[in-house]
């Protein structure tokens, strides 16, 4: 489904990235991991094509799309929702939603823009109460749960979540935690998730991608891993 081969990004000469290689299987939920500044957001950012790759290959759905720009690989059915979140802030929660709709792919599920819509709307309730809100008021929870609606929107076959749960209150954490667990239950796409927390990331991972230094330093399925194996790269 999604591969990276010997990936290797930098920011001026600082080299960011060295050799990154790993595979996500369609439907699987694989968490990255690692210290701060190990390159966890870069790789994110790699894969949706806002960082260039200077060497190596990043595949997805078989197709090399190392030199896709962003939109294509939006298009081709890869969401990203970053650390920021990038909530559009003059543009109402709907518009926000309907900006994530636009973006799906001619090969997309099928599903009506109503029954899309109602998707989201079951999975975030609070949505449907502040749909006219400016998104740049929103609270940093209901900014999330936008964020994930309109990825979801976009219909993926891989959504790229960069900590989803940094800075959001508990209520909000345990009702991204359902949804997550919801969508691995259907595997319906795959999901990339950046997470510092082990706890969460052990109720909802299928394998795991630990990185230190830039560079990937033990990756396997969950059962490969023990937990002391990963969470000697973690902050304590």
């Amino acid at each position: 489904m999604l591969r990276l081969e010997n990936v290797n990004v930098y920011y001026g000469e600082s080299h960011i990235l060295r050799n990154v290689s790993f595979h996500i299987e369609a439907g699987q939920v694989a968490c990255v991991m690692g210290r701060n500044g190990v390159g966890k957001s870069t790789t994110l950012k790699a894969i949706m094509g806002l960082l260039p790759v200077r060497s190596g290959q990043v595949f997805f759905d078989g197709v090399d799309i190392t030199k896709d720009a962003t939109d294509r690989r939006a298009k081709r059915g890869l969401a990203y929702v970053p650390q920021g979140r990038e909530i559009i802030p003059h543009l109402s929660v709907r518009e926000n939603l309907k900006l994530g709709y636009w973006a799906r792919g001619k090969g997309s599920n099928g599903m009506t823009e109503q029954s899309a819509f109602d998707e989201v709307y079951t999975l975030f309730p609070k949505l449907t109460q502040i749909l006219e809100r400016p998104g740049g008021v929103l609270s940093g929870g209901e900014q999330q749960q936008l964020a994930i609606g309109r990825a979801i929107l976009s219909s993926p076959k891989v959504l790229l979540l960069d900590e989803p749960t940094e800075g959001i209150q508990p209520s909000i954490v345990d009702q991204i935690e359902d949804v997550i667990i919801g969508f691995k239950s259907a595997r319906r796409f795959a999901i990339v998730l950046v997470e510092q927390g082990l706890h969460f990331a052990a109720r909802l991972a299928d394998s795991y991608v630990v990185m230190a230094k830039g560079a990937v330093v033990a990756a396997g399925r969950a059962g490969e891993l023990t937990h002391e194996q990963v969470r000697q790269h973690l902050v304590v």
